[in-house]
């Protein structure tokens, strides 16, 4: 049985990143919210090159 998702990969991630982000910047100022905010800044990068590899290929120049 296939479960069909709602939100995309990349919709998904960027919610985590959100997630992680608001999560560290309620932290103190300490290694765990140096590790959340590094895995915030990896998620964004994950849905750019995502976006970025499933954009449509543009018609190339005749």
């Amino acid at each position: 049985m296939r479960r069909t998702h709602d939100i995309s990969i990349g919709e998904k991630w960027q919610k985590i990143a959100d997630e992680t982000r608001d999560k560290a910047r309620a932290m103190q100022p300490c290694e765990q919210r140096d590790e959340l905010l590094k895995k915030a800044r990896q998620l964004d990068v994950a849905v750019n090159l995502n976006n970025w590899l499933s954009a449509a290929p543009k018609a190339s120049a005749k």
